[in-house]
């Protein structure tokens, strides 16, 4: 077939010698050598008749990201939360058996995104996970993508925005703020209510490159201080696990350093939305392979810092007892400012396929202009999604154990379980225009391999979840305020004096468990609910 020639093809007529036609001939994997259109082309024919041009038009409109560049977003997507985290992951698992558990679980995280663009090549209409679920599966198949795709979206946004005020109190207190993180979470949501106008993951590339270098900085930050500054509790990590000595803590660390690597790199959860901004959706391999890389480094400079710092650091690095924290000093300034803006990214990217999936929800025929009454309108999409964000945020006890919770009921699922279980599904029993095909030997191996780390990390996730509640010396900061208010003599003015050191949900707490020693008078609770300065109610 000639360029410039005319084909007929289930009565569509298109002209090779226009771009789109001639782009789509030349496209790989879309017709055999001799010519004869392959079942995936359909979608591409479909696209090009009458009012449906509109999808293949998008798509060519949208190509404009290159491979790297989709590569770093990959990475940049849980990296700003994650390298925090990924010494910790070190010391409770070792240092060969946390680098092999990274090897494990990255793997499996891009294998199962290939099984995610596999798809989304065979249905390129297909915008998010529970697009592709509907192919295969049905409503069920729809439901269970979006659930725990855009769920996980929802609950990792509160997350962020704690880790934005806590990385602005960090930088140096507010005069007025005291103690209270809450106030620095409501300096900061305005800029990330901002953050979810960027509409596309076209218009928000800069910021993905920023990001990157404030993970670089943070990295730098964290082996810089554990150079600098000695760690005065160091207890020398293992090469497999870790030396705390009861076997229960030491099983509950194991499945911690678990849970991290399974949320540090979650390709699957942008691998639909990306793929659709490359020129060649097949790039994208190159870019999964790119991040996975990044991933490895940031687990590289944990091995690091837990071979000057020891094993029992803080989740979270910026908690670990040593002088380096210390509020004023440059090496806390520089961590905490890039960690501020690492996580103002991370809650952008998180909003872009959340934002969207709104606005397509509600609003189909939304025509996607900046003139202010488009604005306006996409302000208005966005905008219960994130007072959602904002008030659990600040009602929620823990951030730590929402964290835990939102990995053990998402992450996985989104990285490898549903991957595995679509693919084997589309390839046993069908999906829609696509009939059953056998499986290759490569192909079982894959999806099986996929399948097993998913269901292990749901386990070991759900373990450190548990376990990190259940365990009074790994259970989070609003049980040892409690138990220090537990101690206090009925005094009101010792009760609001902790009251304004805590979160809300953490003062909350701290007076119910001080009523029920009895040391506090029942008249007395509740004075403050929230830190100082704020009330939401008075008894």
């Amino acid at each position: 077939m000639q360029k410039g020639t005319w084909c007929t093809c289930t009565c569509i007529n298109m002209n090779i010698s226009h771009p789109l036609c001639a782009r789509l001939f030349r496209s790989p994997g879309l017709f055999r050598s001799n010519g004869n259109l392959i079942r995936r082309a359909g979608p591409y024919l479909k696209a090009m008749e009458g009012a449906q041009d509109t999808t293949l038009l998008e798509r060519e409109d949208t190509s404009y990201m290159g491979w790297i560049h989709a590569g770093i977003t990959i990475f940049c997507f849980a990296a700003p939360s994650a390298v925090m985290a990924m010494p910790f992951a070190i010391g409770n698992a070792g240092f060969l058996g946390g680098m092999i558990l990274c090897l494990i679980v990255t793997g499996a995280s891009i294998l199962g995104a290939k099984l995610l663009l596999r798809l989304k090549l065979l249905y390129p209409d297909c915008k998010t996970f529970g697009d592709i679920g509907f192919q295969v599966l049905g409503t069920p198949g729809k439901i269970w993508g979006n659930l725990i795709q855009l769920g996980n979206f929802c609950l990792f946004m509160p997350c962020a925005l704690r880790f934005c005020g806590l990385a602005l109190k960090g930088i140096g207190n507010f005069p007025g703020f005291d103690e209270c993180v809450d106030y620095y979470v409501f300096v900061v949501a305005f800029v990330c209510l901002v953050t979810t106008q960027v509409r596309s993951f076209k218009n928000a590339q800069c910021f993905t490159v920023l990001s990157l270098a404030c993970v670089i900085g943070m990295v730098l930050s964290m082996v810089y201080a554990s150079f600098r500054y000695e760690n005065p509790h160091k207890i020398p990590a293992m090469w497999f696990g870790n030396p705390e000595p009861e076997e229960g803590l030491r099983l509950i660390r194991l499945a911690g350093g678990c849970s991290i690597a399974a949320w540090a790199f979650i390709p699957g959860f942008l691998t639909v939305e990306l793929s659709s901004c490359l020129a060649e959706p097949s790039e994208f391999n190159k870019s999964l392979l790119l991040a996975g890389a990044l991933n490895v480094l940031g687990f590289c400079a944990g091995c690091v810092v837990i071979a000057r710092w020891g094993y029992k650091v803080g989740e979270v690095i910026a908690v670990t007892p040593v002088m380096a924290w210390t509020p004023g000093l440059a090496v806390n300034s520089v961590f905490n400012a890039c960690q501020l803006g690492g996580n103002f990214v991370s809650y952008m990217l998180d909003s872009v396929p959340l934002g969207r999936f709104c606005q397509r929800a509600w609003a189909p025929d939304f025509k996607d202009t900046w003139s202010a009454g488009d604005i306006g309108r996409y302000l208005t999409y966005t905008l219960p999604v994130f007072a959602f964000a904002l008030t659990l945020s600040v009602f929620t006890p823990s951030i730590n154990v929402l964290l835990d919770f939102t990995t053990a009921l998402t992450t996985p699922w989104v990285s490898h379980v549903y991957p595995a279980v679509i693919y084997w599904r589309l390839k046993t029993r069908g999906g829609i225009n696509v009939p059953p095909q056998p499986m290759t030997i490569k192909e079982k191996l894959i999806v099986s391999y996929v399948f097993l780390v998913g269901c292990l990390a749901v386990f070991a996730c759900f373990v450190k979840a548990i376990g990190f509640l259940v365990f009074e010396e790994l259970r989070p900061k609003f049980q040892a305020i409690a138990e220090e208010l537990g101690g206090l003599e009925g005094s009101p003015s010792n009760v609001e004096s902790l009251s304004h050191r805590s979160h809300i949900g953490v003062t909350c707490m701290a007076i119910l468990r001080a009523d029920s020693t009895n040391h506090v008078p029942p008249a007395n609770l509740i004075r403050k609910v929230g830190c100082d300065g704020w009330l939401l109610w008075k008894p």
